[in-house]
């Protein structure tokens, strides 16, 4: 399969909240890295398993409307991809929207997502995720 088809199935995937066939796509020895909110220095820098993504992914998506996650260009060198991704999720409990932009280097092989390093504006998403742990019920 051809990785830029390869990671647009991907981000379609999300979208359309279609947790196994993301799974499908990634390598099983997948990792992902980003630094997230509410986590030590050591646990941010850690990298997720394709078991921990899928759990953080089934996660998100229950708590979270996603209203926008698209790619722009997908760049690719050797085994490597670019993409700044927007997004805009709406929590469902609260109605809170966020509305940010991930960075997204994708290690691709074998026809699979090996590994996925995600930037992203942390003190956004660490103020975004305190407004609707303190929102009242």
């Amino acid at each position: 399969m051809d990785e830029a088809i390869l990671l647009q199935e991907i981000y379609r995937c999300f979208r359309e909240k279609r947790l196994a066939d993301i799974v499908d796509r990634l390598s099983d020895d997948f990792k992902f890295s980003a630094e997230l909110p509410h986590s030590s220095p050591e646990e941010r820098r850690r990298p997720r398993s394709r078991a921990e993504i899928a759990l953080m992914a089934h996660q998100s998506m229950s708590q979270f409307d996603i209203l926008r996650f698209e790619p722009g260009p997908i760049t690719i060198t050797g085994d490597l991809a670019f993409a700044d991704t927007e997004v805009k999720f709406r929590h469902k409990k609260t109605g809170k929207i966020l509305e940010t932009r991930f960075q997204h280097v994708w290690r691709l092989a074998g026809g699979k997502a090996c590994a996925l390093e995600q930037r992203h504006d942390l003190a956004t998403l660490t103020a975004f995720a305190e407004s609707i742990e303190n929102a009242p019920a």
